[in-house]
């Protein structure tokens, strides 16, 4: 006689509970790019300093568990942050600005190796080394004093980029277009002869978007983890 068999609930995510909570960073994302596209300072002055915060209520609000991994993000999410608005208080900001975002990287970083490498490191990511290289090159006859410094901070942000392709897609993404966002960010900094219409807005577009989808790549690992734990649905 054949015993009827009990259909265990397969864990799975559940995009539509997650992502309404990311909709208030994304709407304010959009605004200030817009803002930044059509030169309206005031507006975009305003919305940078909400940005870093509705993403970390985000993170808050979803994440299940928050545990060490959502500390380390909430981690990156504050010096980000720092990062954001130290130049609307301090006029000559850069250097206390690449080490804010340093920092950040950091937590990235060790919330990457430490917590979501789920997969062998990719062979494609040797591009990330040309990359450095290449900003390297471009960059270095109007760094000065600041080539050490710029170029320690590309390693870890290439390092973040690297790691992050080890998780999931959407982390990978994200990391990928953080990257690209310093980069275009550096370009101007200190090759103001390679500008380009929108830089602000093209940049800030880019950073809103990488940082979304790392901390919501981030946020379906732990809800997937979750419901691998207790065997339901991690919605």
């Amino acid at each position: 006689m054949t015993l009827p068999t009990t259909r265990v609930p397969q864990p799975s995510i559940s995009p539509a509970r997650v992502w309404p909570f990311f909709v208030p960073y994304l709407v304010v994302g959009l605004i200030h790019v817009f803002a930044l596209a059509v030169e309206f300072p005031a507006l975009s002055s305003a919305t940078k300093p909400a940005l870093m915060p509705l993403l970390a209520l985000a993170l808050v609000l979803t994440a299940r568990p928050l545990g060490t991994p959502g500390l380390l993000a909430l981690g990156a999410i504050l010096f980000s942050w720092f990062g954001d608005v130290v130049p609307l208080f301090l006029e000559d900001s850069t250097i206390v600005m690449i080490a804010l975002f340093a920092i950040a990287h950091v937590f990235y970083l060790v919330l990457f190796i430490r917590h979501l490498a789920l997969r062998r490191l990719p062979w494609w990511t040797f591009v990330y080394a040309i990359w450095w290289i290449g900003l390297l090159a471009v960059l270095a006859p109007n760094l000065g004093a600041l080539l050490i410094p710029v170029a320690i901070y590309g390693l870890v942000l290439g390092a973040v980029a690297v790691t992050a392709a080890r998780s999931t897609p959407l982390i990978t993404v994200g990391a990928a277009l953080f990257l690209i966002s310093d980069s275009l960010l550096a370009i101007r900094l200190f090759s103001p002869g390679l500008a380009y219409p929108l830089d602000d807005a093209v940049i800030m577009a880019f950073y809103i978007a990488g940082q979304g989808l790392i901390i919501y790549g981030l946020v379906r690992v732990l809800r997937s983890r979750a419901a691998q734990a207790t065997g339901f649905s991690a919605s």
